[in-house]
């Protein structure tokens, strides 16, 4: 990971952060809520369609759900009726709306935890279907946060994602065919990897190749990318013994191109008090960060915030 600090830009100015979506008591959502995808959709009395999805990671594939929630203005939201609209397995979605299409990218995860990435699309951004694997499942490795989006500075679509060995105690993994895993691989060490695919079109994205952005020994996942103001910004969360307090927090970077070298930025960590998971949209020439802040660590409590551009 890079280790130099940029003093060019710094990342835009932000407001102060907004509890936007908590968890309802009694429901499928209390205190868990933890990842928010925005579209422009302009449908059903909205201007705005989020995704959200909680915080639950493995063990019982029927309590990882996602739900709809719908604003005009990103700091008042309304909870579709029907959820969860996605019942089971559905962790970190991510979506597009592209030629009236909606393309949710989420995380699955089989009995050993490792996890891989697919694709649902809907016409009515409340029904989806037609499931299609994007990162396949490797043994041993987590394939999952994924980021997806359109960008109108080159034409391609985007997704960045992290992908990693997050559980090897400095021990090879051998895998259920009895090798080391199943490209014969020795996968002994933790790491941390944030990867980026482009394509012109978005079924191209489960074919195509893999960049890595950042390597790291300790925990950082989430990537999320966005063009503003003539640079790429990467977020990403991070935690690491010793530092931070050891809290979560958010880091930022900044590079001249999107598949380039990402330098930390000076405000580094951007979000330092047990924040992550953030999402960055563009909206009416705005920025706006969304992202999950833990209420209680021990229970693992969250709640989604948002700051905006100023």
């Amino acid at each position: 990971m890079s280790t130099s600090v940029s003093q060019k830009n710094g990342y835009p100015k932000i407001t102060e952060s907004k509890v936007i979506i908590s968890g309802t008591p009694g429901t499928w959502d209390e205190n868990k809520v933890h990842t928010l995808s925005v579209v422009e959709a302009n449908k059903g009395g909205y201007k705005y369609w989020g995704y959200y999805a909680l915080c639950n990671y493995g063990g019982d594939p029927n309590v990882r759900q996602a739900g709809l929630i719908r604003s005009n203005d990103l700091v008042k939201w309304d909870k579709y009726d029907g959820n969860p609209i996605i019942k089971r397995d559905c962790r970190w979605p991510t979506v597009i709306l592209a030629n009236s299409v909606f393309h949710m990218f989420y995380a699955e995860y089989d009995e050993n935890n490792d996890s891989q990435i697919v694709m649902l699309t809907s016409k009515d951004g409340v029904d989806f279907g037609d499931k299609k694997v994007v990162v396949p499942r490797e043994f041993g490795r987590q394939n999952q946060n994924p980021f997806a989006f359109f960008n109108k500075k080159d034409g391609y679509f985007y997704i960045a994602y992290y992908s990693g060995v997050e559980r090897s105690n400095d021990k090879p993994l051998v895998g259920r065919d009895g090798i080391v895993n199943k490209k014969g691989e020795v996968a002994g060490k933790n790491i941390w990897q944030i990867k980026l695919r482009k394509s012109r079109d978005i079924a191209g994205l489960a074919t195509a190749e893999p960049k890595v952005l950042m390597t790291s020994d300790y925990t950082v996942a989430s990537p999320s990318i966005i063009y503003f103001r003539d640079r790429y910004y990467l977020l990403v969360e991070a935690i690491r013994e010793g530092k931070w307090d050891e809290k979560w927090v958010t880091l930022a970077y900044e590079s001249d191109t999107i598949d380039g070298e990402y330098t930390e930025l000076r405000e580094n960590p951007l979000f330092p008090d047990n924040d992550a998971c953030a999402f960055q949209h563009i909206f009416d020439d705005k920025l706006y960060v969304f992202y999950s802040h833990c209420l209680d660590i021990k229970n693992w409590f969250w709640e989604i915030r948002m700051v905006e551009s100023v």
